[in-house]
């Protein structure tokens, strides 16, 4: 009997340090995201206030020498109506909480534009995003709808942009992407580190900046995602473009472009792109390249799917 109770108190005692570890790491890694969020907020503040002058903050401008390129700390604090100490603690990534309202002040201080701000409430209050569906399985009619296409490349993606489903005229424009590993079938991994799709698109630049841009937004929205993270450490660790584009601080919601790809054996095709979220509570979208009029580029894809 005494044995037996001593077994029984054995596996409790397991029970109990497994479920007391278990809360130990989900406590460390909400700290570590949570810390993580802050650095990006007070990166990003700085950023827009060293990029306002103050002429166009309507400031008066002195004869004086300014250390600063933009806008003072306290000017900042000056014209959004909130302390100095307050600011101050925002932009060193203290823990402290803000009002919407205030948020609202800074965005209009510092001539945030609608991308920005959103990016800014979503650093500051990320309590308030919705949440998507978890689903890794892409639905098999929207394989259909890509097919249908015919001409027009397009692909679905997942909230990690890892292309799912592509059609016939996609696949000869990006590239073998079944045979691709899984990483190289995301699309932000593709523009950086996958030279043979990089050295196809002829606005590398533009493409690339938007991208950076636009998984700046993602990644806030995602933070407690560690893939995206890990993406992010290893694009840092291993590309100087992204690492330059990164340090701009740049960022869009914007979901089309204009993107120009040159093929051996259909010379440059020009395309402006659309994504197309499926719905508000999903995790995918489908992105279509419509050729620009009067490009050739109609009759350049017909002549590759011949």
């Amino acid at each position: 009997m005494s044995h037996e109770k001593n077994k029984q108190v054995s596996i409790y005692s397991i029970i109990m340090d497994t479920a007391i570890n278990s809360i130990t790491v989900g406590r460390g890694n909400f700290m570590m995201i949570d810390k993580r969020r802050r650095k990006q907020l007070a990166d990003f503040l700085r950023s827009r206030r060293l990029r306002l002058s103050p002429r166009e903050a309507g400031l008066p401008v002195g004869t004086s020498r300014r250390r600063t390129t933009g806008l003072r700390r306290e000017e900042v604090a000056s014209l959004s109506g909130i302390s100095l100490p307050w600011y101050t603690a925002l932009e060193q990534g203290r823990d402290i909480r803000v009002s919407e309202q205030v948020l609202e002040s800074l965005a209009r201080t510092l001539r945030l534009s609608s991308d920005e701000r959103n990016h800014l409430l979503v650093l500051a209050n990320p309590s308030s995003l919705p949440q998507t569906k978890e689903n890794d399985s892409a639905p098999a009619s929207l394989q259909q709808i890509l097919d249908r296409l015919g001409t027009y490349p397009a692909y679905m993606i997942d909230k990690r942009w890892n292309v799912l489903a592509w059609n016939q005229i996609s696949g000869t424009l990006c590239g073998e992407l079944s045979r691709a590993p899984e990483l190289e079938r995301n699309m932000l991994w593709r523009v950086f580190e996958v030279e043979d799709n990089k050295s196809r698109i002829v606005n590398w630049e533009n493409v690339a900046s938007t991208m950076v841009a636009h998984f700046r937004s993602r990644f806030a929205r995602n933070m407690h995602d560690l893939w995206y993270q890990e993406l992010f450490d290893k694009l840092y660790d291993r590309n100087e473009e992204f690492r330059t584009l990164w340090a701009r601080q740049d960022v869009s919601d914007t979901l089309e472009g204009d993107q120009i790809i040159r093929l051996p054996q259909a010379g440059l095709l020009t395309f402006h792109y659309h994504t197309l979220t499926i719905s508000e509570s999903s995790a995918f979208a489908i992105r279509v390249f419509t050729p620009l009029e009067n490009s050739g580029t109609d009759e350049q894809l017909e002549e590759l799917l011949k």
